[in-house]
């Protein structure tokens, strides 16, 4: 009896962990959606999604198993204490060309690398961050740390614009961005090992080609983390998209090409044996209404969806079905045989756009362009982040809708500017009404402060690029079905947040070469000064007694 208590005692842990694990048990899901775009391009879009529990949380005892989940990934934000975290990686993306405002990944950010995230207080937060940030950057071979030693990059106060995916208590949002950042093959490689299938098996292996998806013109990377709690599982969730033209730039005029594609023709693969652990393998195309000629074969199961303010018809093909493993599917418009590019391509419903006019080499204004081709008024949050040296005039500020000054527009003004002579950031908030029909331009005068010659970072000059501004809608209704599948009503989105192009901004640049100049001025003249004055010091002449070789007996004046 003692001896089968004892038993039963030792083994409790054992199938405690089991049980929990049994209960908890991670699920892994992967999809690929494709969406043709009226330039006779196509959108590619890789996503993997995994739920997890975390066993210290489901057992007494502590514990650090992971099955499907990444403990590179996970253990990091663990040990900081980390509630949520979001990374990407975007290059290239043209809302005008490709008739939308973004990309089919809501989370993607506007340009460059982007960190942000939710850590729960302590007074160590701050070094906390740095710690998740240093971690991170070395695991996606990317710099996502602070630019500056003093950690004067990073911004707190995003979190209204970012907010939470799960309500969480006594939490500090931070938010780093990285606009210089490009994708490369360094960072699809470790993106892949975070994956269950390694890029080997599944949709991955498809992903898995980089010489064939980053020769197309657009991509963007992320991942989104959701960290387990006691009453809800955790979540993380990794994408990789593309934008490729299915007809060559170079066989724009010719009479015999069309934009018919295939799996095959485009990842140069065809479809891959599914993952075995994965729950769900999905393909999906999204057809527009003007693709009702879009055809497919073999035939996949048709549904409608709310995607990005549009009711769309969506074709999906379940991969785990063995039929299609090894096979291709084959994607073709009827009745067209040679594909025009059209003249016109209908804009997003909102539109941003980002330039500067440079008044001196010391002064400028920000000129923000926000159309909206909606026939009804929208009220949004228009946000901005500049370095310190940026200086804005708030009272010289202008919301203009085509000739006409309309201040009446502009609800609100959060202006939070750098405190020197810590360098820190100038973060703007302005809540608008973009009137319906209508093209409201924002200028925001500002001037260009003189860095000290031991601030400019060494690299090439060629300017410092400036994040992405970000157009938060306040507006926007979830992307369901409505009752009336024709309604055109654009807020039915999930794409909260709309960002301007990146912008590069010269800077008063001092003349790098006068240093160098003066130094090799300076240091010749001092060589020669120094050249005589010893010479003079320390020479000493007298005469001296030689024979010339005739016996005779010649004085010659010599330095000795």
């Amino acid at each position: 009896m003692l001896l089968s208590s004892l038993r039963l005692l030792l083994l409790a842990p054992i199938y405690a962990a089991a049980v929990s694990q049994h209960d908890h048990e991670d699920a892994f899901s992967e999809s690929l959606t494709l969406h043709p775009l009226p330039d006779g391009r196509t959108s590619v879009l890789f996503q993997f999604e995994t739920t997890f529990s975390s066993p210290r949380l489901s057992s007494s005892i502590p514990q650090s198993h992971h099955s499907l989940t990444p403990p590179s990934l996970l253990l990091p934000l663990e040990t900081n204490n980390v509630s949520e975290l979001t990374i990407s990686f975007t290059s290239g993306w043209d809302s005008t060309r490709f008739s939308s405002a973004g990309l089919m990944n809501y989370d993607s950010s506007g340009g460059g690398g982007e960190i942000r995230g939710w850590l729960r207080d302590s007074h160590d937060v701050q070094d906390r961050w740095n710690a998740v940030t240093n971690a991170l950057g070395g695991l996606f071979c990317a710099g996502l740390g602070g630019k500056d030693k003093d950690q004067g990059d990073v911004v707190r106060d995003f979190g209204g614009i970012y907010p939470q995916k799960r309500r969480v208590e006594n939490t500090t949002h931070f938010l780093l961005s990285h606009p210089e950042s490009h994708l490369c093959t360094e960072n699809l490689t470790p993106f892949l090992s975070l994956l269950p299938s390694k890029g080997l098996s599944g949709i991955s292996s498809l992903l898995a080609q980089p010489g064939i998806i980053f020769s197309w013109e657009s991509q963007s990377e992320g991942i989104e983390i959701l960290m387990p709690s006691t009453t809800h599982q955790g979540r993380w969730r990794g994408w990789w998209e593309g934008v490729l033209p299915l007809v060559p730039e170079n066989n724009k005029r010719g009479n015999d090409k069309t934009r018919n594609f295939s799996i095959e023709q485009i990842l140069r693969k065809k479809l891959p044996k599914p993952f075995p652990e994965a729950q769900s393998s999905v393909l999906r195309l999204i057809k527009d209404l003007a693709d009702d000629n879009l055809r497919a074969q073999p035939n996949g199961e048709e549904k409608k969806e709310w995607i990005d303010g549009k009711s769309r018809t969506v074709v999906e093909w379940d991969l785990s079905n063995a039929e299609l493993t090894g096979n291709d599917i084959q994607f073709w418009w009827d009745g067209e045989n040679v594909y025009h590019y059209p003249r016109n391509i209908p804009p997003p419903p909102i539109t941003i756009s980002r330039t500067v006019v440079d008044k001196l080499a010391s002064d400028g204004t920000f000129q923000i362009t926000i159309s909206n081709s909606d026939d009804f008024e929208r009220r949004a949050i228009y946000s901005e982040i500049w370095p310190w040296w940026v200086k804005g005039w708030m009272s010289e500020i202008e919301l203009l809708v085509g000739d006409r000054k309309r201040p009446d527009l502009l609800e609100n003004l959060s202006y939070n500017p750098s405190t020197p002579p810590r360098i820190s950031t100038t973060t703007l908030h302005f809540t608008l009404l973009i009137p319906a029909n209508s093209k409201a331009t924002l200028k925001i005068p500002f001037s260009k402060l003189t860095l000290k010659y031991t601030e400019h970072r060494p690299d090439a000059e060629r300017g410092i690029e400036l994040s992405s501004g970000i157009l938060t809608l306040l507006d926007t209704l979830p992307e369901t079905a409505s009752e009336n599948e024709n309604s055109k009503d654009s807020r039915n989105t999930g794409r909260k947040r709309i960002y301007t192009n990146r912008l590069l901004l010269d800077i008063p640049t001092p003349d790098f070469s006068m240093p160098y100049n003066v130094i090799i001025m300076s240091s010749t003249v001092m060589a020669v000064f120094f050249g005589l004055m010893q010479g003079a010091l320390t020479r000493k002449w007298g005469w001296v007694e030689v024979s010339n070789g005739k016996g005779e007996i010649v004085q010659e004046k010599k330095d000795q």
